[in-house]
């Protein structure tokens, strides 16, 4: 690590509430080391947010703390490290880099954080923090400035962009409602393993889209029924259910977007996994998606918005 440290031109951070990434890169965009961990705001006792990223990335910085350090996700929320307003949509992607917030700590030197973005339709509020990002390293990626976007995850977001600008977005809590169920409650009770079953998933998937399933208050206690009478093996329910959760939010987003003129494909941004269960409900719905690793675009939006804020101009090593 000693030769790549003096390459280092910035530090690009995505801390979420339970885990973090981090990667060196240098000016260009070059990758020179990436990390991760379970340190997510909610692990950081004591507002120690300085302390914990000079553990997690300290030897990046070596002793000059003149690398700046630019973050995203939910450091920047009222939980986080300091509290960077959301922007309200519609808002320009690239205008980002003029809503910065900059800490000046003396531990690591000068840390820049992203705001998020929010939306008041009128019907129901809407938040994210690191989505927004993302969805920039996707058109930079691609060199387009439209596109729909679906960000699995325990909030998932679906959000249309016009000319470079998130125009609007709809949240389902998907994973956090699984995470619950799986954790605890009667449904829990039947469950056994974490062996994923494509079978089970893809029957859950399309019992979503059932005239019985619409309400999935009502649906999801299938998930209990088909266990006590031996419908589906107790093995085989956490798939099920799993499909039934992911169904209900991919037939919903599709109903929004078919009312708000929709067009065009649907381009999915996460961690393989996610995508490939993803992949598989919208196959077994006929809705086909372009899928794309997540790990490469925070970066190459996090380092556009810091040339744009001209933050890398002191940038040493």
């Amino acid at each position: 690590m000693t030769g790549k440290r003096m390459q280092i031109d910035c530090i690009i951070a995505d801390w979420g509430t339970s885990n973090r990434r981090a990667w060196a890169l240098t000016a260009d965009g070059s990758v020179l080391a990436e990390r991760h961990d379970d340190q997510g705001l909610l692990a950081i006792a004591d507002h120690r947010f300085a302390e914990s990223f000079q553990r997690f990335c300290g030897d990046w910085l070596g002793s000059s703390r003149m690398i700046p350090i630019i973050m995203a996700g939910m450091v920047g929320s009222k939980l986080g490290w300091q509290e960077v307003p959301y922007q309200m949509a519609p808002v320009a992607l690239r205008d980002l880099s003029r809503h910065l917030s900059k800490i000046e700590d003396p531990l690591i030197g000068e840390v820049w954080i992203a705001p998020g973005v929010a939306l008041d339709d009128g019907k129901q509020l809407e938040v994210m923090r690191g989505e927004e990002c993302q969805i920039l390293g996707a058109l930079l990626q691609s060199d387009e400035m439209d596109g729909t976007f679906l960000l699995p995850g325990t909030h998932s977001k679906w959000a249309q962009v016009k000319d470079g600008r998130i125009i609007s977005f709809r949240t389902y809590m998907t994973g956090e409602v699984y995470g619950l169920l799986r954790k605890s409650g009667t449904i829990n009770q039947l469950m056994e393993g974490d062996i994923v079953n494509d079978e089970a998933f893809k029957q859950g998937v399309l019992y979503s889209r059932e005239p019985d399933a619409g309400n999935l208050l009502h649906s999801l206690f299938s998930v209990r029924t088909l266990g006590l009478f031996d419908r589906l093996p107790r093995a085989d329910l956490p798939s099920y259910m799993s499909g039934l959760l992911i169904g209900a939010e991919v037939y919903d987003a599709t109903s929004w977007l078919a009312d708000h003129d929709h067009a065009g494909g649907i381009t999915a941004i996460g961690s393989p996994a996610l995508l490939e269960a993803y992949q598989q409900a919208a196959a077994s719905l006929e809705i086909e998606l372009i899928s794309i690793d997540s790990n490469s675009l925070l970066p190459l939006a996090m380092l556009s918005l810091a040339k744009a804020a001209g933050i890398l101009s002191g940038a040493r090593a």
